[in-house]
């Protein structure tokens, strides 16, 4: 079996290398009428890995495999839809593609205000609404995002987003069911979920799109600071201990957790430097405590390097400590990048390699 998956994520590898090196522009777009259009793009991240554990010290996969439709049905009404085959080849990962994103955005009376209602992106912090495409690492900041009741940090509800004040301010906040994966421990007399993030951009303007980017290639200077809230009461069910010998008792466990944050881009002579950040509080049946990281980059033409410092602080004296250290090439942007990423410190130490493609 071990075998069969380093196959497959070789071979992967191989096109996505190719891929990479022959495409420079994002899918195709299609007219359909007036006011109306559809685009295509497809999105391959293939990761391979060695970690310093006493097994498995290898893995080659397709980190992720995204086919993606965005389109306007007419002026005001768009839409999204997008599959993922994540982690496919992965040791010990079974393949299956899923509906990842599926949404409706209305547009509020031709203003700067939209609805949107389907399975979204969490709107909680910069972190959980970058998109996958353009991030500053290889990979999301992942042991930092402590949810319950999601899918991959999605859920099913509608949100209210937009901006205010030529874009200097803007906002997400939504009501949601709360995901029940199968398997979870999600309560099914749970409360409305609530999810919020306010960002306010002290220079440049705000991001209001779907998906936030991470790392703004040639963009203009930008200084975003940002708080967000999670809440649903009785989220999940725990068990409580009991004497032994005594009736299982099964209780509901609320779900909070807030977060401030920032992302900032400027020119720094010859360079552009990014730094991202994010303090976040968790108190759920999965995590209670906190987490933190910070990262940068800096980067001359088409080379950056980055650095990340990061923790996880639960309750009790169990704190973790990293850092990461990498080296990213920018063939087409986004479109085509690769990067090699080393992460030493509490966890164990690891080299990340990776290719992206967009297509």
């Amino acid at each position: 079996m071990r075998t069969r998956s380093y196959c497959i994520g070789s071979f992967v590898l191989g096109i996505a290398l190719g891929l990479a090196t022959s495409f420079c522009h994002a899918g195709p777009q299609w007219d359909l009428g007036e006011d109306a259009w559809l685009k295509a793009c497809i999105l391959g991240q293939v990761h391979g890995s060695y970690t310093n554990c006493d097994t498995d010290l290898y893995d080659v996969y397709l980190r992720r495999g995204r086919i993606i439709l965005a389109g306007q049905v007419m002026d005001g009404v768009t839409f999204f839809v997008e599959t993922d085959n994540d982690g496919a080849g992965k040791r010990g990962r079974s393949v299956s593609m899923d509906i990842q994103d599926a949404f409706v955005d209305i547009r509020i009376m031709n203003s700067e205000h939209w609805v949107e209602v389907g399975l979204i992106l969490l709107p909680f912090s910069f972190e959980t609404r970058s998109s996958a495409a353009s991030l500053l690492g290889l990979d999301y900041n992942c042991d930092a995002v402590k949810f319950v009741n999601t899918f991959v940090w999605r859920d099913y509800g509608a949100e209210l987003h937009g901006s205010l004040f030529d874009k200097r301010i803007s906002y997400c906040i939504g009501a949601f069911d709360g995901y029940d994966v199968a398997g979870s421990a999600k309560n099914p007399d749970a409360d409305v979920r609530f999810t919020g993030h306010v960002a306010l951009n002290l220079v440049g303007q705000a991001e209001t799109g779907w998906f936030y980017c991470q790392n703004r290639q040639d963009a203009d200077a930008y200084v975003s600071l940002g708080a967000g809230y999670d809440w649903q009461d009785k989220a999940t069910l725990v068990s409580v201990p009991v004497p032994s010998g005594s009736v299982p008792v099964v209780a509901e466990a609320d779900s909070v957790a807030w977060v401030v944050d920032m992302q900032s881009g400027f020119g720094l002579g010859c360079s552009d430097v990014t730094i991202n950040a994010a303090w976040y509080d968790w108190d759920n049946s999965a995590f209670k405590g906190n987490t933190a990281f910070i990262e940068a980059g800096i980067q001359s033409g088409k080379t950056m390097l980055t650095g990340k410092y990061s923790i996880q602080d639960p309750d009790g004296p169990a704190l973790t400590e990293d850092y990461t250290a990498g080296v990213h090439y920018f063939l087409k942007k986004h479109n085509a990048r690769g990067g090699i990423e080393y992460r030493w410190g509490d966890s164990p130490e690891m080299v990340l390699v990776g290719v992206q493609f967009l297509l």
